[in-house]
């Protein structure tokens, strides 16, 4: 059996300020675990103080190992919601968090684009321009004194 990274709960509201909504993130306890998960979809649009609905959760950081039937608490801040985990989605993928590589690489730098794109059109004319065969020194009128 792997962790599991999905599941769904039955959650009641006890308190918050505004609106929970689709994205929300708050930390979730389940017996002995504690980790900050997001709700994926609601069974209702927005959810406030004194509201029932249920939610599919996902965790951030790593799967987890839990059961169907455990209770659990949801809480942010002054927000708290407890309810029941009613189902678990043990196929749902792992997240796609990059590569190291990707991370290790610099960032892009507008400053010296730019810088090096002049440098290849001042380098580009120089290559078209290609001098006249006669002389383009300004020539020097003499002054009669």
């Amino acid at each position: 059996m792997s962790g599991i990274w999905e599941f769904e709960s039955e959650i009641r509201v006890l308190h918050h300020p505004t609106t929970i909504s689709v994205k929300y993130q708050a930390m979730v306890h389940t017996g002995s675990i504690r980790q900050t998960a997001s709700i994926i979809t609601m069974s209702v649009q927005h959810m406030r103080t004194g509201d029932k609905a249920i939610c599919r959760f996902r965790f951030i950081k790593n799967p987890e190992y839990i059961k169907e039937g455990a209770r659990m608490v949801f809480r942010e801040g002054r927000t708290k919601a407890v309810g029941n985990i009613i189902k678990v989605f043990p196929d749902a993928p792992a997240p796609y968090r990059g590569n190291k590589r990707d991370k290790m690489k610099p960032k892009y730098n507008a400053r010296r684009r730019i810088k090096s794109l002049n440098d290849k059109s001042d380098s580009e004319s120089n290559v078209i321009n290609v001098p006249s065969t006669t002389s383009t020194t300004p020539s020097v009128e003499s002054t009669g004194t």
